[in-house]
């Protein structure tokens, strides 16, 4: 008998601690107007696109524009050490994608793909001169393609550092069980904890010895900025994507660049992609995780610049 009390009262704690919890944890949401001064730079720019504000960012000056794409649930800054060694010698656009960093969300109703689709040919036609030159990583990986495919005048030149595009459905499936976990719902129902996004940067990389302190700060926030975590959960079962035989069609010759140490993105689909893109050259960086711009900037940068001035041949 003496034991079952000590088990309730045991068991009386533990709920008293949730409730606790539920009750009185933190809310780590903040306003639009709060992120954005946060986390702006000096040179942002906030545009009308669609009805929806977008943040973008120029730097450099050079005749040739380089477009850079982040992945699902990133934001711009993630290519910012990689930007400012490219506007060195080129123009460089980077951007929050609608509904990610502190962009607004699209106000219309349309797919992924047409969203995007058409969001990259604004950036092109405002953005950039008579072509340019488009990185992508990991989802922005795969909007560089289709952007490739779409504009084959205007992109001269691509990069794909981990880029998504195979097994895309069941990719999203899993993501969508994931986040629709009652226990997942339950930790972000008043934002993401910084041991949530802190967790959500180390997964990008091998050593987390290589990790900028900032990325966790700017992680939590642009996971936090009002109205991201809605739409991210809006985008984790989305299964509407482009047929994976259109990398095949892709003409614009093309660098790719994987971490063998890939956990978001298998380094088995590295192959894949090297066999399929007709114009391709593939470099491996052993150790690495999913973001080579940051955990490998020095030979990726020095990769894609040997790539642009046509080091490399083809």
């Amino acid at each position: 008998m003496k034991a079952i009390k000590l088990l309730g009262a045991f068991l009386l704690v533990i709920f008293c601690l949730i409730a606790g919890y539920a009750i009185f944890r933190k809310n780590h949401f903040i306003s639009k107007v709060e992120a954005i001064a946060k986390y702006s730079f000096p040179n942002s720019q906030f545009v009308e696109w669609q009805g929806t504000k977008v943040h973008i960012l120029e730097q450099g000056s050079g005749e040739v524009t380089v477009v850079l794409i982040h992945g699902l649930g990133g934001a711009l800054h993630e290519f910012n050490p990689l930007a400012e060694i490219l506007a060195k010698k080129y123009h460089v656009v980077s951007f929050d994608l609608p509904g990610f960093g502190l962009s607004d969300a699209p106000v219309y109703s349309a797919n992924l793909q047409e969203v995007y689709r058409d969001f990259m040919s604004f950036i092109l036609e405002n953005y950039s001169k008579d072509s340019a030159y488009v990185i992508g990583n990991s989802m922005g990986g795969m909007i560089a393609w289709n952007t490739a495919l779409l504009h084959p005048d205007k992109v001269k030149k691509l990069v794909l550092l981990a880029p998504a595009g195979y097994d895309m459905v069941e990719i999203a499936e899993k993501n969508a069980e994931w986040i629709n976990q009652p226990q997942i719902k339950f930790l972000l129902a008043k934002g993401a904890a910084p041991f949530i996004a802190k967790s959500n940067v180390e997964m990008c990389f091998y050593n987390d010895e290589n990790i900028d302190p900032e990325l966790f700060d700017r992680k939590y926030g642009m996971m936090n900025k009002e109205g991201n975590l809605d739409y991210l959960r809006q985008l984790a079962g989305y299964k509407e994507f482009m047929d994976t035989s259109a990398i095949q069609e892709v003409q614009t010759p093309t660098l790719l660049i994987w971490g063998t140490e890939d956990e978001i993105i298998p380094y088995s689909h590295a192959a894949r992609f090297a066999r399929d893109l007709p114009n391709n050259i593939f470099v491996t960086y052993e150790n690495c995780g999913h973001a080579p711009m940051l955990e490998e900037l020095e030979n990726c940068s020095g990769d894609i610049k040997k790539f642009f001035i046509s080091e490399y041949p083809l």
